[in-house]
């Protein structure tokens, strides 16, 4: 009988990864951390381009909160770099890109969500990015969530967030308004937390 002079002295535990568990090994599953309620300043962000001519670049800047009132609802515009001939900016009320972070100052502190970390958060400016407890990515999160729920996904399954309600069974955010996609975003959220 062979044996092996190194053997560990207490129970090896594997990494938690589909393969093991295919092979029959152990897998030590561990609980979600993630709180099942809402944390203190839980907020939804969606960034949205309205619109661009050859001066500025319009956009919609929209947080709305964890029990679903929409805390900001801003146009911003930027100066812009693309060519007369694209689309028109609206004639909205707005205000110039260097004031968006004052108004932007209600998520300061704040724990903001996403649909996209990088595509929506790049749009914040430096003092807001700074001032925010944290940024999260809800598209991470539903990949992570649907394939331990069973939901098989292949590569190009969720572009956006209608994407990830149509799997769920949630009904579309028809409006491009971002106030209404970050609610739509709260939601889909709710659905995450839940069993």
């Amino acid at each position: 009988m062979l044996s092996f002079p190194f053997a560990p002295a207490q129970p090896l535990r594997l990494p938690r990864l589909p393969w093991a568990r295919r092979l029959g090994l152990p897998v030590e599953i561990k609980p979600s951390q993630r709180p099942r309620e809402a944390r203190p300043n839980q907020m939804f962000l969606h960034v949205r381009s309205v619109g661009a001519d050859g001066f500025a670049h319009l956009f919609q800047f929209a947080i709305v909160d964890a029990p679903g009132n929409v805390v900001v609802s801003v146009f911003a515009r930027a100066r812009s770099p693309i060519r007369p001939g694209g689309t028109c900016c609206p004639g909205l009320p707005s205000i110039w890109w260097d004031q968006l972070e004052e108004a932007l100052k209600p998520c300061h502190g704040g724990w903001l969500i996403s649909f996209g970390r990088g595509l929506h958060g790049g749009f914040l400016p430096l003092g807001t990015r700074e001032g925010v407890a944290s940024l999260d990515c809800a598209r991470e999160r539903f990949m992570k969530v649907a394939r331990r729920r069973g939901i098989r996904l292949g590569p190009g399954d969720v572009i956006d967030l209608n994407d990830a309600r149509r799997i769920v069974g949630l009904p579309p955010v028809r409006s491009p308004d971002a106030a209404l996609q970050a609610l739509g975003l709260r939601e889909l959220w709710r659905w995450m937390d839940g069993p």
